[in-house]
């Protein structure tokens, strides 16, 4: 087969050796700018993120001192008021004692008042000898009680007052009523002798299975022409 010749002609325009390193030299220079661009960029977002960390971490540690200077006197402030609550406490806790004490001088002071005024002037203005009152309690033997009965002479105390003192104790023994006399004869008679008031204390024995009721307390005294005269008052007995 033979090859068909054309007539086209083609033309190819030659590029010398400096050209083509020129731009290669030209690309390069492009592609190293725009990695320093890239660089500086990346540099300058980089310092402007450091800068923002370091204001960020100053104020956080600006803002820590503050707390930790408001924590320190919150302390301070918890430690003064636990102090003045426990000096407050101490001072309530004296002050309640003294009025405690207060309170029971002026009770003391108050029935002593009551007392003396039972002897000099008595409210029913009646003169003579008065039981006053009559205290009983147990003692470690279970048959034996310890007494205190105060005698007074109301008004009139020109004269001293002689006489004696008897109990009547009613009670049960064996389910039956029962009455028992103390002292238990005339040659143990308790005998009183006062102006103003006299405390007659000692020991009351009861039988073991003797279970006692209300006692009744006797005073005798001899006034002028030895005419004697009795005084009597009942209590019931006291669960001691």
């Amino acid at each position: 087969m033979l090859r068909q010749q054309t007539d086209r002609i083609v033309i190819r325009s030659k590029v010398s050796t400096s050209a083509k390193i020129l731009l290669s030299v030209l690309a390069s220079a492009a592609f190293l700018g725009l990695i320093w661009a890239a660089y500086r960029y990346g540099h300058s977002e980089a310092n402007y993120s450091w800068q923002t960390a370091d204001r960020t971490i100053e104020n956080l540690q600006r803002d820590l001192e503050l707390v930790r200077k408001e924590n320190k006197d919150l302390r301070l402030t918890v430690s003064q008021a636990q102090r003045q609550l426990q000096i407050d406490k101490a001072a309530y806790k004296e002050l309640a004692s003294n009025l405690n004490a207060s309170n029971t001088q002026i009770t003391d002071l108050n029935k002593e008042l009551k007392f003396y005024t039972s002897i000099i002037s008595p409210k029913d203005g009646r003169s003579g000898v008065r039981i006053q009152d009559l205290a009983i309690r147990s003692t470690e033997k279970s048959d034996k009680y310890l007494y205190k009965l105060v005698l007074i002479q109301a008004l009139r105390h020109s004269e001293e007052v002689t006489g004696t003192v008897g109990f009547e104790i009613k009670g049960a023994k064996n389910d039956r009523q029962t009455v028992i006399n103390r002292p238990r004869s005339a040659d143990s008679k308790i005998h009183v002798n006062f102006r103003y008031f006299q405390n007659v204390e000692g020991i009351i024995d009861l039988p073991a299975d003797f279970a006692p009721a209300e006692i009744k307390v006797s005073v005798t005294t001899l006034g002028k022409k030895k005419k004697s005269h009795t005084t009597e008052r009942t209590y019931q007995w006291p669960k001691v």
